[in-house]
């Protein structure tokens, strides 16, 4: 009797259970790697809880395990806590039976013959070498016409991106971004020039992010576009520090220009291992028009995200000259905006849900007053007996949208609201709010949708339906019918008009996509057909 319960009483103590907190040192392919494994006695089978979550080990080794993350949120750092018994801490590896000595497998092989030996090697000429290097491809095409009872309109762009790698063990690259443009008329039309170039820079570094860059910048800060110069970034640890300069291309035809450049520095903190990966940039630019100091901005943006949430802001300020045409104070906010959003799944399933505010003044500079119109520029308010109304204050508008989708099973939905207010001589508001459905039939799909508004001019309410699938396994198709009824203020009567629209999307392989829209509208304000196509080529990703 006393034997038995010793026995009992040793089962239970190698059963004992133990507590092992374990952190997580990788994540890849849907699986999360930890410290320790079986050293520690976490062997497969054993459970690790993540917070409210549990996993079981898949695979281990004496110092790693891992366990299928299943739809499980985690960061690398994260801890967890893994339950073991003592059994498992103290399981043994059975030894491996001893093997055959190697004189056992003597002369078994026969002696291996060179191939020099038995071939007749013929010397070729090799002609001249290859520069060592890979070419990066994408080719983007675009072409828009519209034919009404008013005017008939088209245009069209071709566009090449491309980067060479000079280097194969080096980041050092050519990229170009060159766009070959048609018009038929419009605004403008006249200064587009046929060739637009976005960038032809010399480049060290990651595409994203270059140590150093000369040329057509397609980017020359987080907030600053095209410039015609260079950029010098160095980084020191967590922070990136970056400065820049050069002149200011004409920004409707592309050409070089020498009355504006542009020049600034910036800092950047980026803590990409976190678990919220936050990224904050600071910026502060100045430029000249015509041999003058013309802006002085300094702007902020920042952004971060964690699992489904993301989060993303930004916000400039401008100083002004005491005597600017704009009648601006010394220091101005000309702009920030927030927005946020939440979304359960990555793979765009389940629902999500966002809202974004931004507040925007009109971009006031030298460079710009020479170019545009004045009341583009700040409010002017009508003065009697003057015939040039000065600039009384300062135009600005603010906007906030909301959307959200469910999507369950067949049945998706997704709808979008915004309101927005416009403060200039007079203030005038905003408002709209689409909404789009789904429901899988099976091979076809149904359309459902509608859509309300209010401007200062008009106010319009709309309804669509339409069927929509896949033709063949690359085409999709969708043809949908809507109707509106348009109320401007100044009619003295609604005015209903009927619009079919046919979607075509073409994905004949991971390098190639097409899509065409195709619109026709008719009613008492219009007659038209519109259609836009666009295409994307990618042979060498």
């Amino acid at each position: 009797m006393k034997a038995t319960i010793a026995i009992v009483m040793a089962m239970a103590a190698s059963a004992r259970a133990e507590k092992v907190t374990v952190k997580v040192v990788e994540i890849a392919g849907g699986v999360a790697y930890v410290e320790p494994g079986t050293a520690a006695g976490i062997a497969v089978g054993t459970k690790i809880a993540f917070g409210g979550s549990e996993r079981t080990v898949t695979a281990a080794s004496s110092e790693t395990a891992s366990v299928e993350l299943a739809g499980l949120a985690l960061a690398v750092g994260q801890t967890g806590t893994a339950t073991t018994t003592a059994a498992q801490a103290g399981a043994k590896v059975k030894a491996l039976a001893k093997v055959h000595d190697a004189s056992a497998f003597r002369e078994q092989w026969p002696a291996p013959v060179p191939p020099a030996t038995t071939q007749n090697v013929k010397p070729v000429p090799l002609g001249a070498g290859v520069a060592a290097g890979a070419v990066h491809l994408e080719v983007l095409g675009s072409g828009y016409a519209s034919v009404g009872r008013d005017a008939t309109v088209g245009q069209g762009e071709a566009r090449i991106v491309t980067s060479f790698d000079v280097l194969q063990d080096r980041p050092f690259a050519v990229d170009a971004d060159v766009a070959v443009r048609a018009f038929d008329h419009g605004y403008n039309a006249s200064d587009r020039t046929p060739v637009f170039v976005r960038a032809a820079q010399l480049r060290y570094g990651d595409a994203l992010d270059p140590a150093l860059v000369v040329g057509r910048l397609r980017w020359a800060a987080s907030s600053v576009g095209m410039l015609d110069g260079g950029r010098a970034m160095a980084k020191v640890g967590d922070f990136e520090l970056a400065a820049f300069g050069g002149l200011v291309p004409d920004a409707v035809s592309g050409k070089p220009e020498t009355s504006a450049t542009r020049f600034g520095a910036e800092a950047t903190y980026d803590l990409a291992n976190a678990p919220w990966q936050p990224r904050v940039a600071l910026t502060a630019v100045g430029s000249t028009w015509q041999g003058q100091v013309d802006e002085r901005r300094l702007a902020l943006t920042a952004d971060a995200s964690h699992g489904g949430i993301t989060v993303d802001g930004w916000a400039e300020g401008q100083a002004f000259a005491a005597n600017n045409p704009w009648n601006a104070h010394s220091l101005e906010l000309t702009g920030a905006g927030l927005a946020a959003s939440w979304r359960a799944n990555s793979d765009g399933s389940g629902q999500h849900v966002g809202v974004d505010l931004s507040f925007l003044r009109p971009e006031r500079s030298l460079r710009l007053a020479a170019a545009l119109p004045a009341e583009w520029l700040c409010a002017r308010v009508p003065e009697a007996g003057v015939a040039t109304e000065s600039c009384q204050g300062s135009t600005y508008w603010t906007t906030a949208a909301l959307n959200a989708g469910l999507r369950r099973g067949p049945f998706a939905v997704d709808v979008i609201g915004s309101v927005g207010q416009t403060h200039d001589v007079t203030n005038a508001t905003t408002s709209s709010v689409y909404l789009r459905g789904e429901l899988d039939l099976g091979r076809p799909r149904l359309v459902f949708g509608g859509s309300a508004g209010r401007a200062e001019f008009a106010s319009w309410d709309a309804g669509e339906l339409g069927l929509g699938g896949a033709v063949t396994r690359a085409l999709d198709a969708e043809v949908r019918y809507r109707a509106e009824i348009l109320d401007y203020v100044a009619a003295t009567s609604r005015m209903l008009l009927h619009s079919v629209e046919t979607d075509l999307r073409y994905h004949a392989s991971a390098s190639f996509d097409l899509a065409a829209s195709i619109l026709g509208t008719t009613g008492q304000d219009r007659d038209d057909v519109a259609a836009l196509v666009t295409f994307a080529w990618r042979p060498l990703p």
